[in-house]
């Protein structure tokens, strides 16, 4: 009889191994369940790629005004112009940078805003717009339609008023 009493409880204490083996197994499982989604972290990321072409867009508004007739400005509001772009430039590096490091933009668009900022910073403020170099402009150009061509990859497609000031 006492071999019986082993026996059972050697089976009933299997089964309890058994049991909590189940019940480990299942709660991995709910847990895996909680993982957030990518979606959502992704709407976040878009969100820091659409603010970087806004203000990349907001300076090509004034790079078209600087790359056209700027013959009948005075030399104060060439002077606010430069200002203008400077400090659209600085806002854009801002913000391409956190898009940068958000992952929704390539490290070159940084790479080409900073060349654009560098080039405008050489620029003589006692003249305003017209103290960039043609050499400058020009590197300043190509460089904005790298980032110009990123914002697009990105989504973001150029503004109806950018088209329409390039036309000007």
């Amino acid at each position: 009889m006492r071999g019986r009493f082993v026996s059972i409880g050697i089976i009933g204490f299997s089964a309890s191994l058994v049991l909590a083996g189940c019940s480990s197994s299942a709660e991995s499982e709910v847990t895996a369940t909680v993982v957030p989604s990518p979606s959502e972290s992704v709407a976040v990321i878009a969100v820091l790629a659409q603010d970087a072409c806004d203000d990349y867009f907001a300076l090509d508004l004034v790079r078209s005004q600087i790359n056209g007739d700027t013959a009948d400005l005075t030399k104060k509001q060439k002077k606010a112009l430069l200002s203008e772009l400077q400090s659209d430039i600085d806002l854009m590096v801002v913000s391409i940078d956190s898009a940068v490091i958000g992952g929704e933009l390539p490290a070159k668009a940084l790479s080409n805003a900073e060349r654009i900022q560098n080039n405008v910073n050489k620029a003589n403020p006692k003249m305003g717009i017209d103290g960039i170099k043609a050499k400058s402009l020009k590197r300043i150009n190509l460089s904005a339609e790298r980032i110009e061509r990123y914002c697009v990859a990105a989504g973001n497609d150029l503004p109806i008023d950018n088209i329409n000031a390039r036309s000007l």
